[in-house]
């Protein structure tokens, strides 16, 4: 079926992610997904290869969902960086997501092409932002913009979803994601909001 493919990567993205790398088989990834071990390899090759196609899938579909958010949207560019931090950040809490970043850290030596796709990827959406923040200033709703900021915001939103999903579960009381957004959000505004903005 046409959607054999989709069913397997979506299968191999769930065992990498909860066995990591170097546990997850191909039969691991074909008993999930309901299929024999050599469809699995009839189609995406060796345990690298679906490894990579995996990441290909996952973050780049995102981006470009993210892209057609942008050539869509109508209203004001505040309300659109909203929408593209807070898509990028239910991304990241949705399950697999950051551990499969962090595996694509941790083998990137074995893996550059995975490595690779995800530093494309994320200059693609850091473009977007970019040319949002841009706008925005432009438009008088934002007073900074630029390759800096667009990165910063960028890595404010990953270092806190990865060091909560990952430290969160030895604090007595980690916060929600919800209570974590409010702050950030609140930082973000702080940020780039210029005065007449922030009277709003």
């Amino acid at each position: 079926p046409q959607s054999r493919p989709a069913e397997i990567l979506a299968a191999a993205f769930q065992v990498f992610a909860e066995a990591g790398y170097e546990r997850t088989t191909i039969a691991d990834v074909g008993e999930r997904a309901g299929v024999s071990p050599a469809l699995v390899v009839h189609y995406f090759g060796s345990k690298g290869d679906l490894f990579v196609a995996v990441i290909q899938d996952r973050f780049a579909t995102f981006v470009a969902g993210e892209e057609a958010l942008l050539a869509s949207h109508r209203g004001t560019y505040r309300d659109l960086l909203h929408q593209l931090v807070r898509r990028f950040w239910e991304h990241l809490w949705e399950p697999g997501s950051i551990e499969l970043a962090l595996a694509v850290k941790t083998k990137r030596s074995e893996f550059p092409e995975c490595a690779r796709t995800l530093s494309e990827l994320g200059g693609r959406w850091r473009r977007l932002i970019e040319g949002v923040l841009e706008a925005g200033r432009q438009q008088g709703e934002f007073r900074i913009s630029g390759p800096h900021a667009a990165r910063v915001i960028g890595a404010m939103v990953m270092g806190v979803a990865e060091a909560s999903r990952c430290l969160g579960s030895v604090e007595s009381r980690p916060p929600s994601p919800d209570e974590l957004w409010t702050a950030l959000v609140a930082f973000l505004d702080h940020g780039v909001l210029a005065a007449q903005g922030e009277a709003q």
